[in-house]
């Protein structure tokens, strides 16, 4: 899976999660006014996801009672 940025047309920009065969999986939800916030918005999305990830596979013994 991989990003891409993609412009509106509007001079705005938004993000899109692409897989291996090129289809969208997910798609921001808003634009942004540049390409550099959009790949930045990504970017957090990506790390926010990564964490999700280890907090469920890989949280602290007993951390949910």
């Amino acid at each position: 899976m991989h990003f891409e940025i993609r412009s509106t047309g509007r001079h705005l920009w938004t993000w899109a999660l692409l897989d291996a065969a090129q289809i969208t999986v997910l798609e921001s939800d808003r634009t942004f006014p540049s390409e550099t916030q959009a790949s930045a918005a990504a970017l957090a999305f990506a790390k926010l996801v990564t964490r999700a990830g280890r907090t469920l596979t890989g949280g602290p013994a007993g951390g949910l009672f």
